[in-house]
């Protein structure tokens, strides 16, 4: 059975085993690992970031923590990793009382930790924070993907506090690239990565024109890594977000289903999404029935039908020419009205969900995908066991909508505006998946997402 917590000492003998003790905690943890330097071992930026690198290509699922105090008191019960006993370490004086660092810190990685590390051993009262928000995060790849910005804030707070010895996190949303680092007169030194120097020279000129002391900068080197995908060099927030692309994000509901009959998800999407590629894909290639509720929503504009008829009496009989609703015409309404378009939407999505539901019921596939562009505006996730949401960027959906319905720029942007956000469908969905890459790479997130899926199931 594997211990929650470990705890790895290193010294100068030891330090050289760093892959073998980092391999071996992998294999007996499943939560965190402290380590801790002995008297012996020098702390140097250079050993800081070989032991996130190495962790994170070690023991990657590991919380790996190096602390600058002493082990954490709160934590009593920890797997000795190696032979190595820690010895007494004595207080060294800290170089700062304030020191400040800024970031979007999305899914904390072992790059922010080497970030964070560096505050700490510096700071001795205080370490400010500021973390990114809103205008600050739009142009990050994948940014729909990133996590509240209360949840990463308090992520930083537990991970700095935890580590440090007694100085404390001040931690807050920023919107633009100053936050506190302008604000607080009595900070001494900001800690930057090399790409961000220019940000704390900015910092500089600022506090010198309000009359504040300058910050000294503090730089230290990014972790490399590797992401072919995203043309990226070094441990990212966005390959951690790519790599969670195709990967269940939020539990699933627990929905009662009778034994033989078929597991039902939702599938989402905007205007070029690819949703209809995803939802042909899990057709052919994986088994699954997949009722394409958009073409649904057609056979029930048949002529005679009721809802030809309910939308005759909302929208007025013009609307109709020989009993058949005339699709131009309506379009020209509903798109240009968020307003309207909502009350056509509430007349067609019932007619569409019974449809569905007759095909469901008569389906003997051990999956059924109800494919639907509004499926959760419609609040048809909230009765699924889980829903998935395919997405592109904006301004990509918008390309495609240009090159695939001829239409132009401005038209494609007004009819995207009639739907929610991709950050909104997200964050109703279980799982995201993107078609802004080659096919193979997201049939390779769906083959990912159908096999956790199966095993669920």
């Amino acid at each position: 059975m594997h211990s929650k917590y470990g705890l790895l000492v290193l010294n100068s003998k030891n330090v050289q085993k760093l892959k073998q003790l980092l391999t071996s905690a992998a294999t007996s943890l499943s939560s965190r690992l402290y380590i801790r330097l002995n008297p012996d071992q020098p702390r140097t930026d250079e050993l800081v970031s070989k032991i996130y690198l190495n962790s994170a290509n070690s023991c990657p699922k590991l919380d790996v923590r190096l602390l600058v105090s002493d082990i954490p008191g709160k934590i009593e019960n920890y797997t000795a990793i190696g032979e190595e006993k820690p010895e007494k370490i004595e207080k060294i004086e800290k170089k700062y009382k304030k020191v400040v660092l800024g970031g979007t810190f999305d899914r904390l990685h072992n790059g922010h930790k080497v970030l964070l590390n560096k505050a700490a051993e510096l700071a001795s009262d205080d370490i400010v924070i500021g973390v990114t928000d809103k205008e600050m995060i739009l142009k990050k790849s994948l940014f729909e993907m990133i996590e509240p910005v209360e949840f990463r804030i308090k992520k930083v707070v537990e991970f700095v506090e935890d580590i440090s010895d007694g100085a404390k996190c001040l931690a807050e949303p920023i919107t633009d690239p100053f936050g506190p680092s302008t604000r607080i007169k009595d900070l001494e030194a900001i800690v930057v990565s090399r790409e961000t120097i220019k940000g704390a020279d900015a910092v500089n000129k600022k506090r010198n024109e309000q009359g504040m002391t300058q910050l000294d900068i503090i730089i230290v080197e990014l972790i490399e890594g590797s992401d072919e995908i995203l043309n990226e060099t070094k441990i990212s927030s966005s390959s951690k977000r790519r790599e969670d692309l195709g990967v269940l994000l939020r539990p699933v509901r627990k929905v009662p289903r009778e034994t033989d009959r078929p597991y039902i998800i939702g599938l989402a999407g905007g205007i070029a999404s690819g949703k209809s590629h995803i939802g042909k894909y899990l057709k052919e290639k994986h088994g699954f029935d997949v009722i394409d509720c958009d073409k649904l929503a057609h056979t029930c504009y048949e002529k005679g039908s009721s809802l030809n008829r309910k939308i005759g009496e909302h929208f007025g009989s013009d609307i109709l020419i020989d009993g058949i609703v005339d699709r131009k015409k309506l379009g020209s309404i509903v798109f240009s009205d968020k307003s309207k378009l909502r009350e056509l939407s509430e007349l067609v999505w019932p007619e569409v969900k019974s449809k569905a539901a007759e095909i469901v019921e008569k389906s003997t596939a051990k999956v059924v995908v109800i494919e639907a562009a509004a499926l959760i505006e419609a609040g048809w996730h909230k009765s699924l066991a889980e829903t998935w949401a395919v997405f592109v960027p904006a301004e990509e959906a918008v390309r495609r909508v240009v090159e695939r319905d001829n239409l132009t720029k401005e038209q494609a942007i007004d009819r995207m505006s009639s739907q929610i956000t991709n950050k909104e469908r997200i964050d109703s969905s279980n799982l995201v998946l993107c078609s802004l890459w080659k096919y193979e790479e997201t049939r390779a997130q769906v083959d990912r997402a159908v096999n956790d899926l199966m095993k669920r199931i």
